[in-house]
């Protein structure tokens, strides 16, 4: 009697490394593959770790998404993005031209912030006149008063200064549309004309849609997430009762207001109004703050 022995699907553990829609790339033992999701209700991202069904040499399916210790994404009023996910560190790269955006960049810093993630401002483009006054005004604000991490450089000339911070951590690259981030990218890894030609391949053939972000192997243990260029960084996931949490300026005060319920934008004897007209916290910071806080009031009209 003739036995055939039955072989199981091959189960892996893989990588999502980047991702067009609904599909998406994933690497599991430094091969990559072409995958769908199992259901349709899970929405994976750039960093997960998930379990891979090997279908053959090229496709995948993914079966299930290991637990996230952390997560960063953006919010309007109409739906969430996700950015990435398993991240050590976020890269925010700003520069004096061509239209720099504070509401931007405290935007960012505060979904990271949200998210336990640390944050570090890159100003680029040191190389232009107007950038040692704009670095002045943004040192003072975001590294003397607040104590973020800044680096100056210009991307055109050398990025060495960040290798040694990219080692052994997961890093994610944001920045608006002009202000160098690819060039910063492809400084760190020489190779990802290469990639973004491909992804661009795979996009254009009119299945796919725009790539939420890539993730580059810097070394055996240093992966640089590099997301497209954005002009807006929605924060409406955030809780109203939450978000002064977020603002390292306003964390020390939180509790010493008259009202335990006061949320800081127009209650008598608040701490932190009292804290703004006195100029320990910036002005403009705070204008940041009641504009957000608005903004999550006014969502669950929309």
């Amino acid at each position: 009697m003739t036995t055939y022995k039955i072989e199981r699907p091959r189960v892996e553990e893989g990588l999502i490394i980047s991702s067009f829609g609904r599909q998406y790339i994933a690497e599991s033992n430094k091969k990559r593959y072409q995958t769908v999701s199992k259901g349709k209700k899970t929405e994976y991202v750039v960093g997960d770790i998930v379990d891979l069904q090997i279908i053959n040499d090229t496709q995948a399916q993914i079966m299930e998404l290991e637990p996230r210790k952390n997560l960063i994404y953006r919010s309007d009023q109409n739906r969430s993005k996700m950015i990435a996910s398993n991240v050590d560190q976020v890269l925010i790269v700003i520069a004096v031209k061509p239209n720099f955006n504070i509401n931007f960049l405290n935007s960012c810093l505060l979904a990271c912030e949200s998210g336990e993630i640390d944050p570090i401002v890159i100003i680029n483009k040191s190389d232009l006149a107007e950038t040692p006054e704009f670095s002045e005004d943004i040192h003072n604000l975001y590294n003397k008063k607040l104590n973020y991490q800044i680096i100056q450089l210009s991307a055109l000339d050398n990025c060495s200064e960040l290798h040694q911070i990219l080692q052994n951590k997961t890093t994610v690259l944001i920045g608006q549309s002009g202000v160098g981030k690819s060039t910063i990218t492809n400084q760190i890894h020489p190779n990802a004309n290469a990639r973004t030609g491909e992804i661009a391949k795979y996009e254009n053939s009119g299945t796919h849609t725009t790539t939420n972000a890539s993730l580059y192997h810097i070394n055996e243990t240093s992966d640089l997430i590099d997301c497209p260029g954005l002009q807006e960084f929605g924060l409406f996931h955030l809780d109203v009762s939450d978000t002064a949490h977020y603002f390292p300026e306003m964390r020390e005060l939180i509790g010493k207001c008259k009202f335990n319920n006061c949320i800081h934008v127009n209650e008598p004897q608040c701490a932190i109004i009292d804290a703004v007209n006195n100029k320990i916290i910036d002005k403009r910071r705070y204008l940041f703050y009641t504009h957000l806080i608005n903004r999550l009031q006014q969502k669950k009209h929309y």
